[in-house]
């Protein structure tokens, strides 16, 4: 159980709804209260565990997932690429549409992997799907090679991972599982 604190983070928290969908209010991914090293430290050392699969390149997108994409790459020593949400301006900048449960519409700008790269997807929550719809859509776009998907927490009310499977055939793994029904958060499950 040295993972129980990163549950502990997520479960029977508050909820604050934004647009008609549940948010956890928690330190890992909202900072409230603030993040402290160790918590993410140890998020970083669970997924970092979980990668099974060479590749040359961790992507996430830069904003919640960031953070946490940062320490895994200081502790696994892999390179990793950004999707951003906005765009650098340079000409072989690839670009996606997308919408989620924060933004009806948006872009997403791909930075750091090249084609025939072997990449991992790691994100902090997946909800909706939309965003790692996006993501996996610029990968294809450059032809490069999906290794895994693995996401720290799900949101299962939300069946992101199965809009995922349905609109890309692509798998997503999940290591902590959270039902958002009523109005605190509940972990219902954990992969240790």
């Amino acid at each position: 159980m040295r993972f129980a604190p990163v549950c502990d983070n997520f479960d029977d928290q508050p909820l604050f709804e934004v647009d008609g969908h549940k948010f956890i209010l928690n330190s890992l991914t909202e900072q409230v209260p603030a993040t402290s090293p160790q918590l993410l430290q140890l998020a970083a050392e669970w997924i970092s565990g979980e990668i099974t699969n060479e590749c040359d390149k961790l992507l996430t997108e830069e904003d919640k997932g960031g953070i946490l994409l940062a320490a895994i790459a200081l502790q696994t020593g892999i390179p990793f690429g950004m999707v951003r949400w906005v765009p650098n301006q340079l000409a072989t900048q690839v670009s996606e549409i997308f919408s989620c449960e924060y933004v009806k519409e948006g872009t997403l700008y791909l930075s750091g992997i090249e084609k025939n790269d072997r990449v991992i997807i790691i994100d902090d929550i997946i909800s909706t799907g939309g965003t790692m719809v996006g993501i996996i859509k610029t990968l294809k776009k450059i032809e490069a090679e999906i290794i895994d998907v693995l996401v720290l927490a799900e949101k299962i009310e939300y069946n992101g991972i199965k809009k995922v499977k349905n609109e890309t055939d692509i798998d997503v793994r999940s290591l902590i599982k959270i039902s958002v029904a009523g109005t605190r958060s509940k972990v219902l499950n954990a992969i240790y």
